[in-house]
């Protein structure tokens, strides 16, 4: 809302007073619909269908888990995608899911473990291998970072678009 409120600020004196009234009802409505959209996401790559009385508190306990044990976010949701709840139940954790091994060491762990296949027992008509297939639609193995792309745009920004255009380039290369 910061920023919006600051973007309003910025261009508050082009606008005409419809505009600024419209503005107004748009950035009191958006606190509403920004919620809404978050709990959408996070449900989704978490995999769950429905409406839940704790889906908030379930998701806020996990972010709360990653953020205290430092987990890297893209692969922390992209591994649970990948992992069965068979895997999770029984806490055996496979070492190729490195992000998930990190969060495990938590001491809560265990307990969001048991409510997240709780909750995922809430899913209708479903299974664990539809849940893992609809998780990693949404939750992606690689994401470009800053730290990779940087290079690429530096020499871009010289006339050298090698690095960008390059398959074998820190840019395409998302494994490390």
């Amino acid at each position: 809302m910061f920023n919006l409120n600051k973007l309003l600020q910025a261009i508050n004196p082009l606008l005409d007073p419809g505009q600024k009234q419209l503005t107004a009802q748009i950035l009191e409505g958006y606190p509403v619909l920004y919620y809404k959209r978050f709990r959408e996401l996070f449900k989704a790559k978490l995999g769950l269908l429905g409406e839940t009385k704790g889906d908030d508190d379930l998701i806020a306990f996990l972010l709360q888990l990653m953020e205290e044990k430092e987990a890297d976010f893209t692969m922390t949701f992209r591994q649970l995608s990948e992992i069965t709840q068979s895997q999770l139940q029984e806490l055996s954790i496979p070492q190729q899911f490195w992000a998930l091994k990190m969060i495990s060491k938590h001491k809560l762990f265990p307990v969001w473990v048991s409510q997240y296949l709780l909750r995922l027992k809430s899913n209708v008509n479903d299974s664990d291998s539809k849940r893992r297939e609809r998780m990693t639609t949404v939750n992606p193995r690689y994401v470009l970072k800053n730290w990779m792309a940087e290079s690429a745009v530096q020499k871009a920004e010289r006339n050298d678009f090698s690095e960008a255009c390059e398959p074998g380039s820190t840019m395409w290369n998302m494994q490390k």
